[in-house]
């Protein structure tokens, strides 16, 4: 495949740096590792990050760095929070890297991945983030976009996206890869939210353009043990999301909101928020669900009963349902490992 510069001309493939942060891993790192080495694109480096994993972790990396030579590999010496080993990764990397792209231990990078976001990525000298559709589990996400478009302007899909009319970008990590320039200018990942990626992805949109891939180039597995469960169960994403798409609005320099689409936000998260207590109540997770009415923006909190009365049949057979599977839930606690 040839990658060509905005004004048609041939370009030489650019160099992409490929980061896997990992702990505990030894369940699905190989699977990762061999999705990454499988890539048609070539131009890459591959570094891998361990945040002092106990099981054998190590030496599954082992093994594969003595294969290939594109494989770097660091140690901390002791475990360090997951987002600063996000950004642990990227302080590894190539000054002459022009793209990042996040493979997670746990995930999966289909072998075409890397090359269709770099097409995509240089076809618009403003793209900052690149999306594509993935598999979760094996339920597609990230649709909505028109199937010609591949590059989308940054303050309109940043808007979509805090409206909740469109989701392309803000999956996960895993499913998207930021130019290194961008990355660095914005200073990364900030680590005092777990959902991190979001976060970042926001800002880029608030400044670059998106670019898209429309195949779908990787996929999310699904079992116990995944950060994003475990911050569902304590209602770490609502209070997150809640923050990036409400509070933090006025931080977004490039666009500006009606009275009437704050209106419209904050009813969207006041349906999340009665969703969230209604499922909990069941779990007797008090703490959860205080933590989360005490962080909940006012504009939300005057919406709550006026949600419950809009959808109290839905919620009420949700808590029913919370009730009815207490002993799965018993069984099958979200957990996390950072």
């Amino acid at each position: 495949m040839k990658i060509y510069t905005a004004h048609g001309e041939v370009m030489e493939k650019p160099l992409v740096s490929i980061c896997t942060p990992v702990y505990n891993g030894e369940r699905f790192l190989e699977k990762c590792i061999k999705g990454v080495l499988n890539q048609t694109y070539r131009n890459f480096e591959y570094v891998i990050v361990d945040n002092a994993s106990t099981d054998q972790t190590p030496q599954i990396i082992e093994k594969y760095r003595k294969k290939d030579g594109r494989i770097k590999v660091f140690r901390n010496d002791q475990t360090i929070k997951i987002i600063d080993n996000f950004n642990a990764c990227a302080g590894h990397i190539s000054e002459n890297s022009r793209w990042i792209k996040y493979a997670l231990a746990d995930d999966y990078l289909f072998p075409n991945c890397v090359e269709e976001m770099v097409r995509v990525g240089e076809m618009d000298p403003d793209i900052g983030i690149v999306s594509a559709y993935r598999l979760y589990g094996s339920r597609l996400t990230n649709a909505g976009l028109p199937i010609e478009q591949n590059v989308g302007n940054g303050s309109d899909m940043l808007k979509k996206h805090i409206l909740k009319t469109v989701n392309v970008c803000i999956s996960s990590p895993n499913t998207v890869m930021y130019k290194k320039s961008v990355f660095d200018e914005l200073k990364g990942f900030d680590n005092d939210y777990l959902h991190a990626d979001t976060e970042l992805a926001l800002r880029i949109l608030d400044k670059y353009n998106l670019g898209f891939a429309h195949h779908v180039l990787t996929w999310t597995g699904l079992h116990k043990g995944r950060g994003e469960d475990y911050s569902l169960a304590r209602g770490i994403m609502n209070r997150e999301y809640m923050t990036f798409g409400l509070k933090d609005l006025r931080k977004y320099k490039s666009i500006q909101f009606s009275d009437e689409e704050i209106d419209q936000i904050s009813e969207k998260y006041a349906d999340e928020v009665v969703m969230y207590i209604a499922k909990h109540l069941a779990y007797f997770k008090w703490s959860d669900i205080r933590t989360m009415l005490k962080e909940t923006p006012a504009s939300v909190k005057g919406k709550l009963f006026k949600a419950v009365a809009r959808n109290c049949p839905l919620y009420l057979r949700k808590f029913l349902g919370s009730v009815y599977h207490y002993k799965d839930y018993l069984r099958n606690k979200p957990t996390f490992e950072g």
